[in-house]
């Protein structure tokens, strides 16, 4: 009874993960999290209160071919645990020697932050830049790889493989429905929102029409596979006459069957339409690999074992039907009108040359961290470090899973975690090509072929970073490990061996555990939100600012996060500024109090953000205003800020400006430091000095003075 609750649970998540726009917001990842851990509990519960009653967790009392065995490879369980005690490392506090040699430019990071009486010196550090953010993402993974634990457990029957089929599907064709349906129809919304990206292109409800075109790449060939399974197409004798194979068709139904097929038909269309060039691409790719796949099989029989008859000439009687169903898909796109994809492939792809810079920038990280990488959840403040020009993004993802999973995880953890995937997928081919049942043969086709798109697409893109796109992936790469195990072979058969209940009990504790950091971080967000809701409603910030600092501060005491002090921090900094153009000068340095403070817990939290090492620069200049009595500290601040962001045009903008106006106070270091800047800047963008003139002339009038300063430069080494 326990994991048939557990079952239809996984069933309900799979059915919501890609309905929130992929469950990329805090909240509908939280649900996930919750959802995923509050089963497991239910399942290990279950087994603890009942273990005495093994039967219970066995699939009903059926035929042993209709029983799926689900073994993972040992290689696989191996490697996952390689990334997983890489992943603790990278948060766990280690002697500061330790981490010198083990990332040497972590330590030289934790170094000028000292050096410059940002931080305090500690003798422990952390391989994560962001521990705070890496225990977020990694309760996030394991969170998957329990989803996909659970997904192996109850995978136990022919019956169950088949209906979580039909719900990947039917979500599938859902949103390949939904997404036509807003696009054609010219209405453009996504669940009630209002569309701002992919105008034009069918997403469903996902915001990034790339994310959309990799949930229904997978989807697509798991569809094919279920066609021929239920058409019995896999099981069909050679040699018999058109009419013969009429009537074979309609032992199950050929309306029925007919019906099926309309399934990768809608899903093509839906990957199509999306004008995704990768998806499109990946679309092709599957099709051929399934066409000839089907093209090469040996007969089948319905058992595991020989097949009948021989291996001769009803082979390419096998791929018919794939190329039937994609020229169908081909024709309906015509049909519909698929000038504008065409026109989408003929336009100058202007991200093919940024994607390549993120490449080579990333590969430069990877060169810096090695060995621990910068840690999970760091790659978006630690990107900005290798940024050669402004091109004024805010790069939250590499583009390429595997480079940023070397990025933030190290060559050790990334490339165990990869080799992991693609070993695993290795694997499935090989169970795939022995096995001969045709249940295990088409479901298997599907899941492998869609494990295949996924991993293909992320050589362009991040959807393993889209929540929704990894439930599908973890759920299709378990499905064809549950359908492609062998029966019979006991050695290394997990399943019936019953883990002892101090076992299941610290299973329990762990996942508890796991779920505490989750709960704080989405009541923190909880907060954020109301808060942000609550001062767009506002009419004055200081009437409404006691409301406001309450909200913030009960999300800063929840969640340990860098965000909910740098909010609490700008809050401040608004109501210093208020009280500085009323000349409450009082008022103003308590609130720049206040203000620092948060800056400090906030870069403790996050210590590679520049932006808020840039704030805090500009807070010290508010105390005294316009005295500028802790110049010296706000200096100190935009050096780092230029450290993790060196191209930053408005951080240079300002930081140059405010250098020149001190110009007569500054002492050697700093004059060569700002020339350094000048020239750095200039390299990157010739305009530099042109903009940096409107912003003289915006404050002075006259541009005079800084070309006389701009002139005496010191030439820097």
């Amino acid at each position: 009874m326990i994991d048939q609750i557990v079952f239809w649970g996984l069933c309900a998540i799979l059915v919501f993960v890609p309905l929130p726009i992929g469950s990329v917001e805090e909240w509908s990842v939280f649900v996930f999290e919750a959802a995923t851990i509050g089963l497991f509990l239910l399942y290990v519960g279950g087994r603890l209160f009942v273990r005495s009653q093994a039967r219970s967790f066995e699939p009903a009392v059926e035929e042993e071919r209709t029983t799926l065995a689900g073994r993972l490879p040992r290689f696989f369980k191996w490697l996952i645990g390689v990334f997983l005690a890489f992943s603790v490392l990278q948060i766990v506090p280690l002697p500061a020697a330790l981490v010198r040699i083990l990332s040497p430019r972590a330590y030289a990071i934790y170094a000028g932050l000292v050096r410059d009486a940002i931080v305090a010196p500690s003798s422990w550090l952390t391989l994560s830049l962001t521990p705070g953010a890496t225990i977020y993402e990694l309760v996030l993974i394991v969170c998957y790889g329990l989803f996909g634990y659970l997904v192996l457990r109850t995978l136990r029957t022919r019956g169950r493989a088949e209906v979580f089929v039909v719900v990947i599907l039917a979500s599938a064709l859902f949103q390949a429905f939904y997404g036509m349906a807003e696009t054609f129809s010219g209405h453009e919304m996504i669940l009630g929102r209002a569309k701002h990206y992919g105008v034009g292109s069918v997403t469903g409800t996902f915001v990034n029409r790339n994310h959309f075109a990799g949930f229904l790449e997978m989807a697509f060939p798991l569809s094919l596979g279920y066609l021929l399974v239920k058409a019995r197409y896999f099981a069909m004798e050679k040699g018999l006459s058109l009419r013969r194979r009429i009537l074979w068709f309609g032992q199950e139904s050929l309306q029925w069957t007919l019906l099926l097929g309309l399934v990768p038909i809608f899903i093509g269309l839906g990957l199509i339409f999306s004008k995704s060039r990768s998806g499109i691409m990946i679309l092709a790719v599957t099709a051929v690999l399934a066409v000839a796949a089907a093209s090469s099989w040996r007969e089948f029989s319905d058992e595991d074992g020989e097949g009948r008859g021989g291996e001769g000439g009803s082979r390419p009687r096998f791929g018919r039907i794939v190329r039937l169903v994609v020229a169908l898909v081909l024709a309906a796109a015509v049909w519909i009108g698929i000038g504008p994809v065409i026109r989408r492939f003929s336009e100058v792809d202007i991200s093919a040359e940024s994607r390549r810079t993120f490449y080579k920038n990333t590969l430069e990280m990877v060169s810096d961290f090695p060995w621990s990488g910068t840690g999970k959840g760091t790659y978006v403040n630690a990107y900005a470090m290798y940024e050669k020009v402004d091109d004024r993004l805010r790069l939250s993802f590499a583009h390429n899973d595997y480079l940023e999973y070397a990025a933030e995880n190290g060559i050790i953890g990334g490339g165990a975690l990869i080799l992991a995937g693609l070993g695993l997928l290795i694997w499935l081919v090989a169970m795939w090509r022995r096995r001969r049942l045709s249940f295990a043969k088409g479901i298997g086709l599907g899941a492998v072929l869609g494990v295949t798109a996924i991993l293909l697409h992320g050589l362009t893109d991040f959807n393993l970073q889209i929540t929704a796109n990894a439930v599908y992936f973890t759920a299709l790469a378990m499905l064809g490990v549950a359908v492609l195990s062998k029966n019979g072979n006991k050695k290394g058969d997990t399943y019936r061996r019953y883990m002892s209940p101090i076992g299941l009990a610290i299973a329990a504790v762990l996942a508890v555990i796991v779920l505490i950091p989750a709960v704080r971080d989405y009541l923190g967000y909880h907060d954020l939100a109301e808060y942000r809701r609550a001062r767009a409603a506002a009419r004055s910030v200081e009437s409404a600012f006691p409301a406001l600092e309450a909200r913030l501060e009960k999300a800063a005491k929840i969640s340990p996060r860098a965000v909910f002090q740098v909010e609490l921090a700008r809050l401040d900094m608004e109501m210093a500024r208020v009280a500085n153009e009323s000349a409450r000068d009082e008022d103003r340095d308590t609130f720049c109090d206040k203000a620092v403070a948060r800056y400090e817990l906030a870069i403790a939290a996050n210590p590679i953000d520049a932006a808020t090492h840039y704030e805090m620069g500009t807070a010290y200049l508010l105390y005294n205003f316009p005295l500028m009595t802790y110049q010296d500290r706000a200096k100190a601040y935009f050096r780092q800020a230029l450290v993790f962001k060196p191209a930053d045009e408005t951080i240079n903008l300002n930081v140059m400006f405010l250098y020149l106006t001190w110009w007569q106070t500054l002492d050697e270091a700093d004059r060569s430091y700002a020339a350094g800047l000048y020239r750095k800047m200039l390299v990157r963008d010739p305009a530099f000095p042109a903009k940096l003139e409107g912003r003289w002339v915006q404050s002075f009038g006259t541009p005079d003075a800084l070309r006389g300063l701009l002139a005496d430069l010191p030439r820097t080494q």
